[in-house]
Protein backbone atom coordinates (compact mmCIF):
# COMPACT_ATOMS: atom_id res chain seq x y z
CA UNK A 1 0.00 0.00 0.00
CA UNK A 2 0.88 3.64 -0.78
CA UNK A 3 0.50 6.32 1.56
CA UNK A 4 0.27 10.06 -0.06
CA UNK A 5 2.47 12.49 1.00
CA UNK A 6 3.48 16.27 -0.62
CA UNK A 7 6.17 15.36 -2.43
CA UNK A 8 4.07 11.91 -3.62
CA UNK A 9 1.21 14.11 -4.67
CA UNK A 10 3.47 16.66 -6.73
CA UNK A 11 4.63 13.57 -8.71
CA UNK A 12 1.23 12.20 -9.33
CA UNK A 13 0.21 15.74 -10.64
CA UNK A 14 3.26 15.88 -12.82
CA UNK A 15 2.92 12.55 -14.26
CA UNK A 16 -1.13 12.92 -15.05
CA UNK A 17 -0.14 15.93 -16.66
CA UNK A 18 2.74 14.81 -19.58
CA UNK A 19 0.78 11.18 -20.37
CA UNK A 20 -2.49 11.19 -18.04
CA UNK A 21 -1.03 8.07 -16.28
CA UNK A 22 0.81 7.05 -13.21
CA UNK A 23 1.08 3.31 -11.86
CA UNK A 24 2.92 3.21 -8.41
CA UNK A 25 5.72 0.87 -8.13
CA UNK A 26 4.41 -1.45 -5.79
CA UNK A 27 1.89 -1.69 -8.61
CA UNK A 28 4.59 -2.33 -11.80
CA UNK A 29 3.75 -6.16 -11.22
CA UNK A 30 -0.17 -5.34 -11.98
CA UNK A 31 0.66 -3.10 -14.63
CA UNK A 32 3.95 -3.28 -16.76
CA UNK A 33 4.85 -0.86 -18.81
CA UNK A 34 4.02 -2.51 -21.66
CA UNK A 35 0.69 -1.87 -20.44
CA UNK A 36 0.69 1.15 -19.10
CA UNK A 37 1.73 2.51 -22.31
CA UNK A 38 -1.78 1.76 -23.74
CA UNK A 39 -3.31 2.79 -21.31
CA UNK A 40 -1.52 6.27 -21.97
CA UNK A 41 -2.70 5.57 -25.60
CA UNK A 42 -6.50 5.07 -24.83
CA UNK A 43 -6.56 7.96 -22.30
CA UNK A 44 -4.85 10.42 -24.96
CA UNK A 45 -7.95 9.19 -27.40
CA UNK A 46 -10.41 9.51 -24.44
CA UNK A 47 -13.58 11.66 -25.69
CA UNK A 48 -12.96 13.55 -22.14
CA UNK A 49 -9.66 14.38 -19.95
CA UNK A 50 -8.86 11.05 -18.08
CA UNK A 51 -6.71 10.59 -16.26
CA UNK A 52 -5.16 7.07 -14.07
CA UNK A 53 -3.97 6.75 -11.28
CA UNK A 54 -3.39 3.17 -10.21
CA UNK A 55 -2.33 2.96 -6.43
CA UNK A 56 -3.32 0.96 -3.62
CA UNK A 57 -4.21 3.74 -0.72
CA UNK A 58 -3.54 3.41 2.55
CA UNK A 59 -6.42 3.77 4.78
CA UNK A 60 -3.83 5.17 7.42
CA UNK A 61 -2.98 7.57 4.99
CA UNK A 62 -3.67 10.94 6.32
CA UNK A 63 -4.05 12.60 3.08
CA UNK A 64 -6.71 10.91 1.69
CA UNK A 65 -7.77 8.21 4.31
CA UNK A 66 -7.58 5.30 1.42
CA UNK A 67 -10.35 7.25 -1.03
CA UNK A 68 -9.29 7.52 -4.48
CA UNK A 69 -11.92 10.17 -4.37
CA UNK A 70 -10.29 12.21 -2.26
CA UNK A 71 -6.81 11.78 -4.06
CA UNK A 72 -8.59 12.89 -6.97
CA UNK A 73 -10.08 15.88 -5.15
CA UNK A 74 -6.66 17.21 -4.48
CA UNK A 75 -5.60 16.83 -7.61
CA UNK A 76 -8.33 18.69 -9.27
CA UNK A 77 -7.98 21.10 -6.89
CA UNK A 78 -4.26 21.81 -7.07
CA UNK A 79 -4.10 21.44 -10.88
CA UNK A 80 -7.70 22.69 -11.98
CA UNK A 81 -8.07 19.57 -13.94
CA UNK A 82 -11.38 18.52 -14.73
CA UNK A 83 -12.56 15.12 -16.23
CA UNK A 84 -12.57 11.42 -15.57
CA UNK A 85 -10.60 10.21 -12.73
CA UNK A 86 -9.62 6.73 -12.23
CA UNK A 87 -8.26 4.97 -8.92
CA UNK A 88 -8.48 2.50 -7.27
CA UNK A 89 -11.16 1.09 -4.80
CA UNK A 90 -10.23 -0.09 -0.81
CA UNK A 91 -8.79 -3.63 -1.35
CA UNK A 92 -9.76 -6.11 1.95
CA UNK A 93 -7.27 -9.30 2.10
CA UNK A 94 -7.38 -11.24 -0.77
CA UNK A 95 -10.25 -9.40 -2.85
CA UNK A 96 -9.36 -8.25 -6.09
CA UNK A 97 -8.98 -5.03 -7.17
CA UNK A 98 -12.39 -3.14 -8.40
CA UNK A 99 -11.86 0.82 -10.46
CA UNK A 100 -13.36 3.55 -8.69
CA UNK A 101 -13.98 6.60 -11.44
CA UNK A 102 -14.52 10.31 -10.03
CA UNK A 103 -15.57 12.93 -12.64
CA UNK A 104 -15.74 16.81 -12.72
CA UNK A 105 -18.38 17.34 -13.00
CA UNK A 106 -20.53 14.36 -11.31
CA UNK A 107 -21.33 11.85 -13.42
CA UNK A 108 -23.63 9.15 -11.74
CA UNK A 109 -23.37 6.44 -14.38
CA UNK A 110 -20.10 6.03 -14.11
CA UNK A 111 -19.67 2.76 -11.69
CA UNK A 112 -21.09 1.01 -14.33
CA UNK A 113 -18.06 0.85 -16.50
CA UNK A 114 -16.24 0.15 -13.44
CA UNK A 115 -18.14 -2.54 -12.47
CA UNK A 116 -18.16 -4.01 -15.80
CA UNK A 117 -14.45 -4.19 -15.93
CA UNK A 118 -14.12 -5.83 -12.79
CA UNK A 119 -16.31 -8.22 -13.84
CA UNK A 120 -14.53 -9.50 -16.79
CA UNK A 121 -11.29 -8.82 -15.65
CA UNK A 122 -10.97 -9.80 -11.84
CA UNK A 123 -7.29 -10.46 -11.79
CA UNK A 124 -6.36 -8.21 -14.27
CA UNK A 125 -5.44 -4.64 -13.07
CA UNK A 126 -4.28 -3.37 -16.38
CA UNK A 127 -6.95 -5.03 -18.29
CA UNK A 128 -9.37 -3.20 -16.00
CA UNK A 129 -8.00 0.17 -16.80
CA UNK A 130 -8.52 -0.27 -20.60
CA UNK A 131 -11.53 -1.93 -20.80
CA UNK A 132 -12.95 0.88 -18.40
CA UNK A 133 -11.38 3.57 -20.89
CA UNK A 134 -13.04 1.57 -24.16
CA UNK A 135 -16.27 1.60 -22.14
CA UNK A 136 -16.31 5.46 -21.44
CA UNK A 137 -15.86 5.95 -25.03
CA UNK A 138 -18.17 3.36 -26.51
CA UNK A 139 -21.43 4.36 -23.94
CA UNK A 140 -22.17 0.44 -23.57
CA UNK A 141 -21.63 0.06 -19.48
CA UNK A 142 -24.89 0.79 -18.70
CA UNK A 143 -26.26 -2.35 -20.90
CA UNK A 144 -23.72 -4.70 -19.92
CA UNK A 145 -23.78 -3.86 -16.22
CA UNK A 146 -27.27 -4.97 -16.39
CA UNK A 147 -26.32 -8.19 -17.78
CA UNK A 148 -24.53 -9.21 -14.67
CA UNK A 149 -25.08 -11.40 -11.88
CA UNK A 150 -26.22 -9.38 -8.54
CA UNK A 151 -23.11 -11.14 -7.25
CA UNK A 152 -21.01 -9.30 -9.75
CA UNK A 153 -22.23 -6.17 -9.39
CA UNK A 154 -21.77 -5.74 -5.85
CA UNK A 155 -18.49 -7.49 -5.83
CA UNK A 156 -17.27 -8.47 -1.91
CA UNK A 157 -20.93 -7.80 -0.46
CA UNK A 158 -22.83 -10.93 1.04
CA UNK A 159 -22.60 -14.30 -1.39
CA UNK A 160 -26.22 -14.79 -0.36
CA UNK A 161 -28.52 -16.50 1.84
CA UNK A 162 -30.02 -15.46 4.89
CA UNK A 163 -26.88 -15.85 7.19
CA UNK A 164 -25.15 -13.29 6.06
CA UNK A 165 -22.09 -14.97 6.26
CA UNK A 166 -22.28 -16.05 9.94
CA UNK A 167 -21.54 -19.60 9.12
CA UNK A 168 -25.07 -20.96 9.65
CA UNK A 169 -23.97 -24.52 9.86
CA UNK A 170 -21.73 -23.86 12.81
CA UNK A 171 -25.11 -23.17 14.53
CA UNK A 172 -26.90 -25.85 16.47
CA UNK A 173 -30.73 -25.69 16.20
CA UNK A 174 -30.54 -24.88 20.41
CA UNK A 175 -28.05 -21.62 19.26
CA UNK A 176 -30.27 -20.36 16.49
CA UNK A 177 -33.20 -20.94 19.15
CA UNK A 178 -31.45 -18.48 21.73
CA UNK A 179 -30.54 -16.36 19.00
CA UNK A 180 -33.97 -15.83 17.72
CA UNK A 181 -35.26 -15.39 21.26
CA UNK A 182 -32.33 -12.74 22.08
CA UNK A 183 -33.29 -11.19 18.94
CA UNK A 184 -36.95 -10.97 20.70
CA UNK A 185 -35.61 -9.24 24.11
CA UNK A 186 -33.13 -6.49 21.78
CA UNK A 187 -36.54 -5.78 19.64
CA UNK A 188 -38.60 -5.66 22.69
CA UNK A 189 -36.01 -3.53 24.75
CA UNK A 190 -35.28 -1.08 21.98
CA UNK A 191 -39.03 -0.42 22.21
CA UNK A 192 -38.97 0.92 25.83
CA UNK A 193 -37.69 4.27 27.15
CA UNK A 194 -33.99 3.92 26.82
CA UNK A 195 -33.26 6.36 29.35
CA UNK A 196 -34.82 3.91 32.07
CA UNK A 197 -32.33 1.63 33.75
CA UNK A 198 -32.10 -1.64 32.71
CA UNK A 199 -34.67 -4.11 34.41
CA UNK A 200 -33.93 -6.15 37.40
CA UNK A 201 -33.30 -9.88 37.12
CA UNK A 202 -35.34 -12.26 39.94
CA UNK A 203 -31.64 -12.07 41.98
CA UNK A 204 -31.96 -8.54 42.19
CA UNK A 205 -29.41 -7.68 39.48
CA UNK A 206 -29.34 -5.75 35.87
CA UNK A 207 -29.85 -7.52 32.94
CA UNK A 208 -27.54 -6.58 30.24
CA UNK A 209 -27.00 -8.57 27.23
CA UNK A 210 -23.32 -9.98 26.56
CA UNK A 211 -21.30 -7.57 24.13
CA UNK A 212 -20.94 -10.80 22.06
CA UNK A 213 -24.92 -11.14 22.13
CA UNK A 214 -25.24 -7.75 21.16
CA UNK A 215 -22.68 -7.05 18.12
CA UNK A 216 -24.32 -10.69 16.79
CA UNK A 217 -27.98 -9.10 16.81
CA UNK A 218 -26.81 -5.26 15.43
CA UNK A 219 -24.64 -7.20 12.82
CA UNK A 220 -28.01 -8.92 11.67
CA UNK A 221 -29.64 -5.48 11.64
CA UNK A 222 -27.10 -4.06 9.85
CA UNK A 223 -27.31 -6.22 7.16
CA UNK A 224 -31.47 -6.04 7.15
CA UNK A 225 -30.48 -1.98 6.81
CA UNK A 226 -27.76 -2.78 3.96
CA UNK A 227 -29.81 -4.55 1.69
CA UNK A 228 -32.28 -2.15 2.25
CA UNK A 229 -30.26 0.76 0.96
CA UNK A 230 -28.65 -1.14 -2.00
CA UNK A 231 -32.55 -2.07 -3.22
CA UNK A 232 -33.50 1.46 -2.77
CA UNK A 233 -30.94 3.07 -4.38
CA UNK A 234 -31.09 0.27 -7.49
CA UNK A 235 -34.76 0.81 -7.81
CA UNK A 236 -34.50 4.83 -7.84
CA UNK A 237 -31.52 4.61 -10.42
CA UNK A 238 -34.12 2.20 -12.78
CA UNK A 239 -36.91 4.66 -12.20
CA UNK A 240 -34.74 7.59 -13.01
CA UNK A 241 -33.62 5.32 -16.43
CA UNK A 242 -37.69 4.51 -17.46
CA UNK A 243 -39.10 8.14 -16.28
CA UNK A 244 -40.48 10.23 -19.30
CA UNK A 245 -40.51 13.61 -18.79
CA UNK A 246 -42.82 16.20 -20.90
CA UNK A 247 -39.86 18.97 -22.36
CA UNK A 248 -42.96 21.26 -22.30
CA UNK A 249 -43.08 21.30 -18.40
CA UNK A 250 -40.05 23.23 -17.43
CA UNK A 251 -41.17 23.56 -14.11
CA UNK A 252 -40.01 20.14 -13.26
CA UNK A 253 -36.38 20.38 -14.42
CA UNK A 254 -35.19 21.17 -10.93
CA UNK A 255 -37.14 18.41 -9.39
CA UNK A 256 -35.12 15.84 -11.80
CA UNK A 257 -32.11 17.28 -11.15
CA UNK A 258 -32.88 16.75 -7.59
CA UNK A 259 -33.85 13.36 -7.91
CA UNK A 260 -30.30 12.35 -10.46
CA UNK A 261 -28.23 14.19 -7.31
CA UNK A 262 -29.87 12.20 -4.69
CA UNK A 263 -29.41 9.18 -6.62
CA UNK A 264 -25.84 10.12 -7.44
CA UNK A 265 -24.61 10.79 -3.88
CA UNK A 266 -26.56 7.75 -2.59
CA UNK A 267 -25.11 5.56 -5.33
CA UNK A 268 -21.02 6.92 -4.20
CA UNK A 269 -22.04 6.48 -0.77
CA UNK A 270 -23.03 2.55 -1.25
CA UNK A 271 -20.18 2.32 -3.85
CA UNK A 272 -17.39 2.86 -0.85
CA UNK A 273 -16.47 1.74 2.42
CA UNK A 274 -19.47 2.99 4.17
CA UNK A 275 -21.10 2.52 7.78
CA UNK A 276 -24.20 1.46 9.08
CA UNK A 277 -24.87 5.32 9.85
CA UNK A 278 -24.36 5.89 5.87
CA UNK A 279 -26.83 2.98 4.98
CA UNK A 280 -29.62 4.91 6.77
CA UNK A 281 -28.34 7.96 5.06
CA UNK A 282 -28.79 6.08 1.23
CA UNK A 283 -31.66 5.29 2.19
CA UNK A 284 -33.04 8.72 3.01
CA UNK A 285 -31.55 9.93 -0.07
CA UNK A 286 -33.33 7.43 -2.34
CA UNK A 287 -36.74 8.46 -0.51
CA UNK A 288 -35.90 12.06 -1.22
CA UNK A 289 -35.05 10.75 -4.82
CA UNK A 290 -37.99 9.25 -5.73
CA UNK A 291 -40.17 11.84 -4.62
CA UNK A 292 -38.18 14.24 -6.59
CA UNK A 293 -38.71 12.53 -9.46
CA UNK A 294 -42.48 12.34 -9.32
CA UNK A 295 -42.18 16.20 -9.19
CA UNK A 296 -40.29 16.27 -11.89
CA UNK A 297 -42.39 13.12 -14.06
CA UNK A 298 -45.73 15.35 -13.03
CA UNK A 299 -43.82 19.03 -14.34
CA UNK A 300 -44.10 20.46 -10.88
CA UNK A 301 -41.69 22.12 -8.96
CA UNK A 302 -40.15 20.05 -5.19
CA UNK A 303 -39.27 20.37 -2.04
CA UNK A 304 -38.32 17.79 0.26
CA UNK A 305 -40.58 17.18 3.12
CA UNK A 306 -39.06 16.68 6.33
CA UNK A 307 -38.39 13.32 7.95
CA UNK A 308 -39.29 12.58 11.48
CA UNK A 309 -36.32 13.26 13.66
CA UNK A 310 -36.14 10.88 15.95
CA UNK A 311 -36.09 8.22 13.34
CA UNK A 312 -35.73 9.09 9.79
CA UNK A 313 -36.84 5.52 8.64
CA UNK A 314 -40.16 6.16 10.08
CA UNK A 315 -42.72 7.05 6.95
CA UNK A 316 -45.46 9.33 7.16
CA UNK A 317 -46.65 13.03 7.49
CA UNK A 318 -44.79 14.91 10.46
CA UNK A 319 -45.87 17.65 12.49
CA UNK A 320 -43.35 19.82 14.73
CA UNK A 321 -43.14 18.72 18.90
CA UNK A 322 -40.95 20.42 21.23
CA UNK A 323 -38.41 17.96 22.52
CA UNK A 324 -36.81 18.43 25.49
CA UNK A 325 -32.92 16.85 25.73
CA UNK A 326 -31.76 17.66 29.40
CA UNK A 327 -32.88 21.34 29.59
CA UNK A 328 -32.84 22.55 26.34
CA UNK A 329 -35.38 22.25 24.37
CA UNK A 330 -35.87 22.28 20.71
CA UNK A 331 -38.81 22.09 17.54
CA UNK A 332 -38.72 19.28 15.53
CA UNK A 333 -40.38 16.92 12.91
CA UNK A 334 -41.88 13.82 14.09
CA UNK A 335 -44.08 11.46 12.73
CA UNK A 336 -47.33 10.62 13.89
CA UNK A 337 -45.95 7.89 16.68
CA UNK A 338 -42.64 9.88 18.02
CA UNK A 339 -45.27 13.26 17.93
CA UNK A 340 -47.95 11.16 20.50
CA UNK A 341 -45.03 10.29 22.40
CA UNK A 342 -43.54 13.59 23.04
CA UNK A 343 -46.61 15.42 23.38
CA UNK A 344 -47.43 12.29 26.19
CA UNK A 345 -44.21 13.43 27.84
CA UNK A 346 -41.46 10.54 27.42
CA UNK A 347 -39.14 9.12 24.73
CA UNK A 348 -40.18 7.96 21.61
CA UNK A 349 -39.79 4.15 21.93
CA UNK A 350 -38.33 3.68 18.47
CA UNK A 351 -35.36 6.02 17.74
CA UNK A 352 -32.98 5.28 15.66
CA UNK A 353 -29.54 4.28 17.21
CA UNK A 354 -26.24 2.96 16.77
CA UNK A 355 -23.72 0.72 18.86
CA UNK A 356 -21.00 2.67 20.51
CA UNK A 357 -18.62 2.04 22.90
CA UNK A 358 -20.32 -1.40 22.91
CA UNK A 359 -23.73 0.34 23.98
CA UNK A 360 -26.70 1.46 21.91
CA UNK A 361 -26.89 5.25 21.44
CA UNK A 362 -29.33 7.48 19.77
CA UNK A 363 -27.73 8.94 16.60
CA UNK A 364 -28.37 12.45 17.82
CA UNK A 365 -25.70 12.01 20.29
CA UNK A 366 -23.00 10.54 18.51
CA UNK A 367 -20.31 12.40 16.10
CA UNK A 368 -21.76 11.06 12.18
CA UNK A 369 -21.23 13.96 10.93
CA UNK A 370 -24.23 15.95 8.23
CA UNK A 371 -26.38 12.86 9.40
CA UNK A 372 -26.47 13.66 13.29
CA UNK A 373 -25.49 17.38 12.69
CA UNK A 374 -29.31 17.62 10.24
CA UNK A 375 -30.74 15.02 12.05
CA UNK A 376 -30.55 13.35 8.25
CA UNK A 377 -32.56 16.25 7.05
CA UNK A 378 -35.15 16.58 9.65
CA UNK A 379 -33.67 19.95 10.75
CA UNK A 380 -32.07 21.29 7.10
CA UNK A 381 -33.77 20.50 4.15
CA UNK A 382 -30.41 20.89 2.27
CA UNK A 383 -29.22 17.42 3.38
CA UNK A 384 -27.27 17.38 0.09
CA UNK A 385 -25.49 20.97 0.74
CA UNK A 386 -24.88 19.49 4.02
CA UNK A 387 -23.39 16.77 2.91
CA UNK A 388 -20.53 18.82 0.39
CA UNK A 389 -20.13 20.88 3.02
CA UNK A 390 -19.01 18.28 5.47
CA UNK A 391 -16.95 16.65 2.71
CA UNK A 392 -15.19 20.09 1.88
CA UNK A 393 -14.18 20.66 5.41
CA UNK A 394 -13.05 17.33 6.00
CA UNK A 395 -10.74 18.00 3.31
CA UNK A 396 -9.79 21.45 4.25
CA UNK A 397 -8.83 20.28 7.74
CA UNK A 398 -6.83 17.40 6.75
CA UNK A 399 -5.33 19.15 4.42
CA UNK A 400 -3.63 22.27 7.40
CA UNK A 401 -2.89 19.14 9.51
CA UNK A 402 0.57 18.43 10.12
Amino acid sequence: MTRIDEETLRQIEAELGEDGVWVAPELRDQVPHDVEAQIEAAAAEADTPTYVALVDLDHRDPLTHGDAGELANYIRDDTGRSGVYVGLEPQYGDDPYVLELTSFPDDSGLFYAARVASAEHPDDLGAQALRVLELLKSGDAERLYEQLDPEERYPGGSSGGDDGGLGAGALTGIAVAVLALVAVVVTARRRRARALPAAPTPTGASFTLPTAVLSTVRAAEDRRTEGRAQADVLALGEAIDAAELDPRHSAGLPAWQAALDHYDVARRILDRDHSPADAVGAIVLAGRGRSALAAAVDGRGWEPAPNCYFNPLHEGATTPVLWRDGESGVRVPACERCARAVTGGTEPDDVLDFVADGRPAHYFKLDLGAWSRTGYGALDGDLLGRLLESGRRGRSRRRSAP
